[in-house]
């Protein structure tokens, strides 16, 4: 990030990172070293009608991030800002080619720069769906008051167009869910149109992040273009899942060694982990492994960021450490429980070795020829060795599960020779892959 610090009259004006992950963040504009009327009128307001959501839930609106603003006058900031969110000038400004919002002024609170960097990042965690903001705003504050503008990178013809198409795609995808599904059905449902629909963009420049194409790291970009990094699928996950009525926030973090994003699901009162991106795999067996977990599992191959909190004015300007306001976190629930877990949800549970239910589910999946078999190992069990027992040791149960399934296909058989496995200790799972003859 490029950064202007001007003192001038012990007034403060510097260019201020707005809370966006990933994309390309140079400071373009700062507001003048005094007050001055602005000149762009009139502000045309885009999206005068919202996404249409699923009529047979209601809606909820992230605030998570705003509640954890400390200060009446950071709340007053947030408040502000997200309704000017929508208002844009009709012409780019002269010097950067952005579109000015109008100016924010808040009396009687002269906020530092670390505290409009949190407000700008809450603002963004809380409001995946706009997504036309810049990486930049312009902020100024003396002793009486703070002044902060924000910008659009379109015009707002292009806002109104890109709104409709984002429209088109939420509601196409609403009309396929149908009503009365839990929680738990409404996310799976988003978390699998994610990776059904949207392709991870392998290409993004990590190091040049000015060559990235700014929508990959959007809802627009996961919904429209169908093309996103983690950015870009846990923004869509977060406002999917909201306008199906379930509480979803966005996460900051870690994995291999790269900044990333993923989500908390909240259902019956209790948080969840979920990691679109890293359930979007190839494998069909792998998909659910990040959907629904707690804290200890998720964890043990990502990091967190800190909290706003935990973090000095320095820090969150990013004069100082590892971290700066785009990568910090504002809200972080504590996620203890698996009981929603997928694959205790969802997949057969070995409880023993008589394993009657997992035989049934093993028969139907033979009589539709699926290419994987995906069971839970229930905790009651010891994980390795139950698998030893299952394909290794005598009696090598498993064997004998496709043999009782054999006698029961009509026409053909599973090829028991031929039946390679994969686990997953963490998750508890075992996939199995099936060949016929």
């Amino acid at each position: 990030m490029n950064r202007m610090c001007v003192k001038k009259c012990a007034l403060l004006l510097t260019a201020v990172l707005l809370a966006v992950v990933l994309s390309a963040c140079d400071f373009l504009k700062v507001l003048p070293a005094y007050f001055t009327p602005e000149t762009v009128t009139p502000y045309l307001e885009v999206v005068s009608d919202e996404v249409t959501y699923s009529e047979g839930y209601e809606p909820v609106t992230s605030a998570y991030s705003f509640d954890m603003l400390p200060l009446e006058g950071e709340k007053q900031l947030y408040s502000q800002l997200l309704d000017i969110c929508y208002d844009i000038a009709p012409g780019k400004d002269a010097d950067d080619g952005r579109y000015a919002m109008p100016q924010v002024k808040i009396e009687g609170y002269p906020l530092t720069e670390a505290q409009v960097r949190t407000v700008a990042k809450a603002l963004t965690d809380d409001h995946p769906e706009i997504f036309w903001l810049t990486g930049t705003i312009g902020y100024y504050s003396d002793n009486e008051a703070t002044v902060v503008q924000m910008y659009s990178g379109y015009s707002p013809e292009e806002i109104d167009a890109r709104v409709s198409a984002l429209r088109t795609a939420v509601n196409e995808f609403y009309a396929t869910v149908p009503d009365g599904l839990s929680a738990f059905e409404r996310q799976v449902r988003v978390h699998d149109f994610l990776i059904d629909n949207v392709t991870y963009d392998s290409n993004v420049d990590m190091v040049d992040l000015d060559k990235n194409d700014p929508d990959v790291f959007t809802v627009y970009g996961a919904m429209v273009n169908h093309v996103a990094v983690c950015e870009g699928y846990a923004r869509a996950f977060q406002m999917l899942l909201n306008g199906l009525g379930v509480e979803c926030v966005g996460l900051m973090g870690q994995s291999q060694d790269q900044m990333h994003m993923w989500n908390a699901v909240k259902q019956d009162d209790l948080w969840y982990q979920t990691d679109v991106t890293w359930d979007d795999q190839e494998q069909p067996y792998a998909r659910h492994i990040y959907c629904n977990v707690s804290d200890e599992f998720m964890y043990q191959d990502h990091t967190l960021s800190p909290l706003f909190t935990e973090l000095s004015d320095n820090e969150i300007n990013g004069d100082d450490g590892d971290y700066n306001a785009s990568v910090m976190n504002i809200f972080v629930p504590q996620c203890t429980d698996d009981r929603h877990s997928y694959y205790a949800q969802k997949a057969p549970r070995l409880s023993d070795f008589e394993a009657e239910e997992l035989k049934s589910h093993l028969l139907t999946a033979a009589m539709e020829k699926e290419e994987y078999f995906v069971f839970y190992i229930d905790e009651g069990l010891d994980f390795d060795d139950t698998v030893s027992q299952l394909f290794a040791e005598y009696p090598q149960y498993f064997f004998g599960y496709l043999r009782d399934v054999d006698y029961s296909l009509p026409d053909y058989s599973i090829d028991s020779s031929n039946a390679s496995y994969f686990t997953d200790d963490k998750s508890r799972i075992v996939a199995v892959e099936l060949h016929y003859y």
